[in-house]
């Protein structure tokens, strides 16, 4: 019997299925099955997966539209395999994928997720997506945004059923990120430092609606996490989303902001000493790091953002050639006010 099952869903996808069927079926590694469900497409989706005749592809054709979420955990409901490895419709798992995290979860028993690396392409150049890899600094930034790339994903079947985790269907949004918060709380996880998997960027992923529903998904998010810590009601919280990258509403602001973010940090500190449900380690770094990309977004409060660049020793947590380019600005901003006040006294 196999490992490894493959699951995807499909709706409509007949234009990008040829590529990422034959991604999978094309893998270093042979031995797993191949378990798509159609979730009722009216384009020519199951023809293509017809087509490539291979005994390891078992298509469900659903009946109706159920939506990608409840597909997918109809899919894992099915999946009798220890092994459950996540694929997009629209994307490429480059071939020693697999190969690479059935050897990973082999050798790591204490980890039930494990991602990998990703390359976008499609509507802009390549970008390249590398993500945190220990556990410790894994859990910390998934209090802050999602840091496991969901199509690259390998999953321990009998750890997803023991502790009955499955998707949310009803948040709307980021029901990934949710799945890994909630993951967490039981086992490890992981990401293999290597580029695994091509990610398609295209209209279909991308549209003005997203950014609403994530918000609305990430405050959901907060509120469960923050319970955690005994601060989902705390009246700073707002700045939690405001300081998250996915979310970033942390430009121009004013001196008053850049206080409410120092001690919202604070507080975070404080309630994880009492609750003990990150590394302390691990969140102070993040939270220095978090810190300086909100100073150098409002490089315009010179002297209030070179205090707490060096009253924090941000130097300390960040590559020293960005602290070179956020002194070198806050330099040449200083040199423009004494440009403009001597042209003023001039004149």
């Amino acid at each position: 019997m196999p490992k490894l099952t493959v699951l995807m869903t499909v709706y409509n996808g007949e234009d990008y299925l040829p590529d990422t069927v034959a991604s999978i079926l094309n893998q270093t590694y042979k031995d797993f099955k191949f378990l798509i469900l159609d979730n009722a497409s009216t384009d020519k989706s199951r023809e293509v997966i017809l087509s490539f005749e291979d005994p390891r592809i078992e298509l469900i054709a659903l009946p109706e539209n159920i939506g990608q979420m409840a597909a997918l955990n109809k899919g894992l409901d099915m999946i009798d395999t220890p092994l459950v490895a996540r694929m997009d419709a629209d994307d490429i798992s480059l071939p020693p994928r697999f190969e690479r995290q059935v050897a990973f979860m082999e050798s790591h028993p204490e980890v039930g997720v494990c991602g990998t690396f990703v390359i976008t392409f499609g509507r802009e150049k390549l970008n390249r997506l590398p993500w945190h890899c220990d556990w410790d600094d894994i859990n910390v930034r998934l209090l802050f945004e999602c840091v496991i790339s969901h199509p690259t994903v390998m999953m321990r079947k009998i750890l997803f059923d023991k502790y009955h985790l499955r998707y949310n269907e009803e948040i709307g949004h980021s029901e990934d990120w949710e799945l890994w918060q909630k993951a967490g709380r039981y086992f490890k996880l992981a990401n293999i430092p290597e580029y695994l998997l091509r990610y398609r960027v295209h209209p279909q992923n991308v549209s003005k609606q997203t950014a609403h529903r994530q918000m609305e998904a990430a405050k959901k998010l907060d509120t469960e996490a923050l319970k955690l810590l005994g601060l989902e009601k705390h009246p700073l919280r707002s700045i939690h989303r405001d300081v998250a990258l996915i979310t970033f509403n942390a430009k121009n602001r004013d001196a008053q902001f850049l206080e409410d973010v120092q001690q919202w940090f604070a507080e975070l500190r404080k309630a994880n000493r009492t609750h003990r449900v990150y590394s302390e380690d691990a969140l102070d770094r993040f939270l220095k790091e978090r810190l300086f990309i909100v100073i150098t977004n409002n490089t315009r409060l010179r002297k209030k953002v070179s205090k707490i660049f060096f009253k924090e020793k941000l130097y300390r947590h960040v590559k020293w050639l960005w602290s070179f380019k956020f002194m070198v600005k806050i330099f040449l901003s200083f040199f423009r006010i004494y440009i403009d006040t001597d042209e003023n006294t001039i004149h």
